[in-house]
């Protein structure tokens, strides 16, 4: 019996190829202005083909994200904050936000429009990462069943893999229209 799913639903890895060196190497980290740049970025080059300079939008996503609260960490009323106040003119996407993973992120990305989705590790359910944000683009079910998600890790990696057991929390963009 494999341990990890062998199909994979949802959006294609390559996409995220381009993120593998956008790397959080910050102590402590800003995994949350990452993720929100990734998924920013990612809506916007789909919709234009547009790229934005990674700097930029990482500076000015940093200030509305993580350096927001006096409090350490991200969570995700932080990232929706910040990507609120990003996109406040914005007459094509919406911030969404959910508890529940293993219920939003198979519904998003299998539906008319797939789309990446942030999605929060956290270590009261064991993750490795600890508390940590990944960009999910892929989701699967192992031979026992599991779900596991595939995404984008700041790290350095774009095809990490997590238990979605291990998640709690998710920000998306929905478009408007």
């Amino acid at each position: 019996m494999s341990d990890v799913p062998t199909k994979w639903l949802g959006l294609p890895p390559a996409r995220f190829m381009k993120y593998k060196n956008w790397i959080n190497k910050e102590r402590p980290g800003i995994c949350g202005t990452y993720c929100a740049s990734v998924l920013v970025h990612d809506a916007i080059y789909q919709r234009t083909k547009h790229s934005l300079p990674k700097k930029v939008l990482l500076n000015g996503m940093r200030v509305v994200v993580d350096d927001v609260m006096p409090y350490r960490g991200t969570f995700y009323w932080d990232l929706a904050h910040g990507m609120r106040r990003m996109l406040s003119h914005s007459k094509i996407w919406r911030v969404k936000t959910g508890i529940l993973t293993e219920r939003i992120v198979p519904e998003i990305l299998s539906g008319e429009n797939p789309r990446p989705i942030i999605v929060g590790t956290t270590r009261y359910l064991n993750s490795k990462y600890k508390n940590h944000w990944l960009v999910v683009y892929g989701y699967g079910y192992n031979e026992a069943g599991k779900l596991f998600y595939r995404g984008y890790d700041n790290h350095g990696r774009y095809k990490a893999i997590i238990p979605a057991s291990q998640t709690m929390c998710c920000v998306w963009l929905e478009d408007r229209i």
